[in-house]
C-alpha cells in the first residue's frame, strides 16, 4: 500500500513542481510588464493598451494556476512525509537499504549544515568587495565567517584575496548543492525500490 501510495504522492509533488515553478516564471514575467506599463507613460497609448493586456493575461495564467496548486493541495509535503515513514520503516529492519539510508541522512544533516555556512561566508565576502560600510568591520565579519570553516587569509587581504576566497566559496557550495542533489535523489530511488 505504501508503494503506491509514494508512487501517487511522487506524481503529485512533481505536478506540483511544475506548477509552482510556472507559477513563479509568470511572476516575474507579471513584475516586468508592471515596469513597462510604467514606463510606457500617459503619452504611449498603443504600448499601454498592449502591456496592460498582457498584464490582464498573466493574470488569468496565474489564477489558473493557482486553482490547479490548490487541486494538487500540499504534495510536497505529503510526499517527504511518506518518505520519511519508508525511511524510518527500512531503517528498522534487516533490509540493507536502511543501512544506506542512516548514511544519507546523516551526510545531508551535515550538508544541511555546511552549505548554508558557507553561504553567509560568500556574502560577507561579497560585502567586503561591494564596499558597503566600514571595511574593516566586514573583513572581521567575513574572517569570522570562514575561520568556522577552517579556512584563513591574511589579516591585511586585499579585494584579490578576498575575491580568491569568495571564489573557493562559491566552488565548494556547488560541489556541495550537487552532492545534495545526488544524496537526495539516491535516497528516492532507495525509498521507492527503482
Amino acid at each position: 500500500m505504501i508503494d503506491e501510495d509514494l508512487g501517487t504522492a511522487r506524481e503529485r509533488a512533481r505536478r506540483w513542481d511544475e506548477l509552482h515553478e510556472s507559477r513563479t516564471a509568470i511572476t516575474g514575467l507579471m513584475r516586468e510588464a508592471r515596469r513597462e506599463l510604467d514606463a510606457a507613460g500617459v503619452w504611449d497609448q498603443e504600448r499601454v493598451a498592449m502591456e496592460e493586456a498582457r498584464l490582464g493575461a498573466y493574470r488569468e495564467a496565474l489564477a489558473r494556476l493557482d486553482r490547479e496548486l490548490a487541486e494538487v493541495g500540499p504534495a510536497r509535503e505529503l510526499y517527504e512525509e511518506l518518505l520519511v515513514r519508508e525511511e524510518r520503516r527500512l531503517a528498522g529492519s534487516a533490509d540493507p537499504r536502511g543501512a544506506e539510508l542512516l548514511e544519507i541522512g546523516r551526510m545531508l544533516a551535515e550538508l544541511d549544515v555546511e552549505l548554508p555556512a558557507r553561504r553567509r561566508a560568500g556574502e560577507a565576502g561579497r560585502a567586503v568587495l561591494g564596499g558597503d560600510g566600514d571595511r574593516e568591520e566586514a573583513v572581521t565579519a567575513f574572517a569570522g565567517e570562514i575561520a568556522a570553516l577552517g579556512m584563513t587569509m591574511s589579516p591585511g587581504a586585499d579585494d584579490g584575496e578576498v575575491d580568491e576566497v569568495v571564489r573557493r566559496l562559491g566552488e565548494r557550495c556547488r560541489e556541495l548543492a550537487r552532492l545534495r542533489d545526488t544524496l537526495r535523489s539516491r535516497r528516492e530511488e532507495l525509498l521507492l525500490g527503482d
